[in-house]
């Protein structure tokens, strides 16, 4: 019986050790990387508020109507975007309550849908409810303390870099 015997991957290798350097960099400078994520926020803002008001302009070209709502999105993302790019504190203040909002949010709608598994899984149901009620008050605390917030932000981005990292090394043998 042959065996195939599969090449050495350069690119997962190298893919793999800049992930984790990138976590670890992460890691080492939390304030930096908050200012990074608020900047990539910023210029998705003004991407996304550019293609409305081109968007806007191609209906009013294609239809005859122009829409005042892409035109005032268009604005509030662009001015959104460019405050996050060069008033990247506040950007990072509002990703912290934005993460905050997240837990909060996502837990109130596993609790409301937590009734679903009852039917089919009593135990999954009560461990879901335990959670999600832990999730809601971790999003609480999160929520009146944005430093802990924007920390567990970095300290999830890191561990996600990092995780990623090792994968492909692993994967470049």
């Amino acid at each position: 019986m042959q065996t195939k015997h599969r090449a050495f991957d350069w690119f997962s290798l190298i893919v793999g050790i800049v992930f984790v350097i990138a976590g670890i960099a992460s890691y080492m400078n939390p304030d930096d990387t908050l200012k990074f994520i608020s900047i990539c926020i910023g210029i998705g803002a003004l991407v996304k508020g550019f293609y409305e008001l081109w968007f806007r302009r191609g209906i009013g070209n294609l239809f005859g109507e122009s829409s005042g709502w892409l035109l005032f999105m268009g604005i509030v993302d662009i001015i959104l975007g460019l405050l996050f790019i060069f008033r990247a504190a506040s950007g990072i203040i509002v990703i912290a309550y934005i993460f905050a909002f997240w837990f909060i949010f996502d837990s109130i709608a596993e609790i409301a849908t937590a009734g679903y598994f009852k039917q089919l899984n009593r135990g999954y149901y009560i461990l879901n409810l335990i959670l999600n009620i832990i999730a809601l008050f971790i999003g609480f605390v999160l929520l009146f303390n944005p430093l802990i917030a924007a920390t567990t932000l970095v300290l999830i981005i890191a561990f996600y870099l990092i995780l990623i990292g090792v994968i492909k090394i692993i994967q470049a043998f």
